[in-house]
């Protein structure tokens, strides 16, 4: 009916501006409402199930759609029937409703389900009866307090997925440092501080010469105390960096603290 209103409606309005004479060409034939006939009984066709109810029992509702013209969208002349693509068991609580003027919430049924089959039908959850409406609402509650936890959820393992990636990252760049340029200069900074330290603890050893108004002869370590004080406290810190950006960087901590490497570490680092 739908095609035929539209082919129908091209020529009324082509007319109306001027196009064309309204009596140059045969117009086709205006839809003629044949459904309306089989004394106001209809038939609804929901994905199959066919349901039969009076026309009048429907328009008691104007405001929703089986109970407005809108239904008339619905409408195959083929059949003489309405169709419509949608859950046919939630459908015959909505016929129910049209039939009774009680809407009942089915608790068998998918709460989300439900209401999209109501939004589609234009019904508003409001007027389900006191005798569900408490199951409806407790329901309602359990699906979107279940929604957020699924966010919630969502959002953590996305979080614990970009700190896994990043730690991941950090690692390789430990473990092979041509991965990147900066794991790359990372790498040349701790091994020229681990260079100075051995050639720092070296000279502390090596005689400086006697200082003014002293007989005895001074290591280097002792002359320049403070200089060589400031020089093993930058070498330290950046050993700490290193240690702990392992560890952190570590696939699995508890073996990277017991490995050979980082009991050296530590024993270099904690005599400071």
């Amino acid at each position: 009916m739908a095609a035929a209103v539209a082919s129908w409606m091209q020529f009324a309005r082509a007319a109306a501006i001027g196009w064309m004479p309204v009596a140059s060409a045969a117009m086709p034939v205006p839809p003629r409402e044949t459904h309306r006939a089989r004394n106001g009984l209809i038939v609804l066709n929901v994905s199959g199930m066919k349901f039969q109810t009076w026309r009048d029992t429907l328009e008691r509702y104007p405001d929703t759609l089986l109970g407005s013209s809108e239904r008339d969208f619905f409408f195959l002349e083929e059949n003489n029937e309405y169709f419509f693509d949608r859950d046919p068991d939630i459908f015959r609580h909505i016929l129910n409703f049209y039939r009774t003027g009680k809407l009942h919430y089915p608790r068998q049924e998918c709460i989300s389900a439900y209401e999209e089959e109501l939004a589609f039908f234009g019904i508003l959850p409001e007027i389900i009866g006191d005798c569900c409406y408490e199951d409806y609402k407790d329901r309602r509650r359990e699906n979107q307090e279940r929604i957020q936890d699924d966010e919630d959820n969502d959002q953590t393992n996305e979080l614990v997925s970009i700190d896994a990636s990043f730690r991941e990252t950090m690692w390789r760049a430990f473990e092979n440092p041509h991965t990147s340029t900066m794991a790359l200069v990372f790498y040349y900074v701790t091994g020229f501080f681990i260079a100075v330290s051995v050639m720092a603890n070296v000279v502390e050893t090596v005689p400086c010469g006697a200082a003014p108004n002293r007989v005895k002869q001074m290591s280097c370590g002792e002359r320049y105390a403070l200089a060589f004080f400031c020089l093993d406290t930058a070498c330290v810190m950046i050993f700490t960096v290193e240690y702990l950006l392992r560890l952190v960087a570590a696939p699995s901590r508890y073996r990277f603290v017991k490995s050979v490497m980082s009991v050296i570490d530590v024993v270099a680092i904690m005599p400071y």
